[in-house]
């Protein structure tokens, strides 16, 4: 069986770190980090992504317009997108929401919340496809 493919747009190693570590515990499923708004669209572009987490703060573009940007670059409208920020609550919902993304989480992170959170949005997404 394919595993689910999660994008972490993550500039921060030890965040990206983190991630990993979390999504290692989550059989059938795969993590691939992308550094910058660039190298996000490359993977985009190039293979079948079933869940998009996303930073707000990189190096080349800001992360609230990263929703639109992949799915400019082919990430299919069915791709469930959450922002993952150090931004107060109040203020990330108010981002999330704003920028189209489907949900936020809030830095730092609760490992077994966001175990949790990575399975339900994982199990409620449709199987990503090529082409």
């Amino acid at each position: 069986m394919t595993p689910r493919v999660v994008l972490y747009v993550e500039d921060d190693a030890v965040n990206a770190l983190l991630m990993e570590g979390i999504v290692e515990l989550l059989p059938g499923t795969r993590l691939r980090v992308a550094r910058t708004g660039a190298e996000a669209q490359r993977i985009v572009a190039a293979e079948p992504v079933d869940l998009l987490l996303c930073d707000l703060r990189l190096p080349d573009v800001a992360g609230d317009q990263l929703p639109t940007l992949l799915r400019q670059a082919g990430l299919p409208a069915t791709v469930p997108a959450v922002l993952v920020t150090a931004e107060s609550e109040c203020v990330a919902a108010d981002l999330a929401r704003d920028a189209g993304f489907d949900a936020f989480w809030c830095k730092p992170l609760d490992v077994a919340a966001t175990l949790r959170s990575l399975s339900e949005w994982l199990h409620a997404a449709p199987r990503a496809t090529v082409g």
